[in-house]
């Protein structure tokens, strides 16, 4: 009965779900940023695009996606430079956003759903997220395209609440930014925490 099997499935869905999305990673600390810039609701288009970026990339690989990926290593480090190079970009942008000018601050924005959904193509993290999930945690044979839709859903619920959270978790910081120096230094630490991703995404599925 595929309810009996999927049942099973269930817990090691939720557990791994909320480990990979709750943990700290470019992604998150995206949204802790542009939650204590811009608020939740200003965020919600960012969070928005995560969700439906990872969904498309989970089908297709679920579609045979993975496979290639695994099959191609040149390319999956190409994701990584990619990367890589944006990370480093957003990092000098955070860090050197200048906090007294309110001309500027008016014209900042938060990522788009556009932007956000782009960027899990480039996300090594997403994509060694999404490869587990289309490869341990799916089901052979009969089961496999059940056990595939269940995680699909599973994770989309459990990785927007986790989003959520740090969201929130930056308009609460927000609160006690409000002096342009704890800002600044706000600032560079997350612009810090971007970088000191970048040996967990190229150490990442090594």
């Amino acid at each position: 009965m595929p309810l009996i099997e999927l049942s099973t499935l269930l817990p090691a869905l939720i557990l791994f779900s909320f480990t990979a999305s709750i943990t700290p990673g470019p992604n998150n600390i995206l949204l802790t940023y542009s939650g204590s810039k811009f608020g939740i609701k200003k965020t919600l288009p960012h969070i928005v695009g995560i969700r439906a970026g990872m969904t498309i990339i989970h089908i297709m690989m679920l579609m045979g996606l993975g496979h290639l990926v695994l099959a191609i290593p040149p390319l999956h480090f190409t994701f990584k430079l990619l990367a890589s190079g944006y990370i480093v970009y957003l990092a000098y942008k955070i860090a050197f956003k200048h906090t007294k000018s309110s001309q500027k601050q008016q014209q900042a924005q938060p990522l788009s759903f556009i932007q956000g959904a782009l960027f899990q193509l480039i996300n090594p993290k997403s994509i060694a997220t999404l490869l587990s999930l289309t490869t341990a945690l799916t089901l052979p044979g009969d089961y496999y395209w059940h056990s595939a839709i269940l995680g699909v859903v599973v994770f989309n619920i459990v990785a927007f609440g986790s989003g959520l959270s740090w969201i929130y978790f930056g308009k609460v910081l927000n609160n006690k930014l409000q002096n342009p120096a704890h800002m600044q230094r706000f600032n560079y630490a997350m612009a810090s925490l971007l970088l000191a991703c970048l040996p967990l995404i190229h150490l990442s599925s090594q």
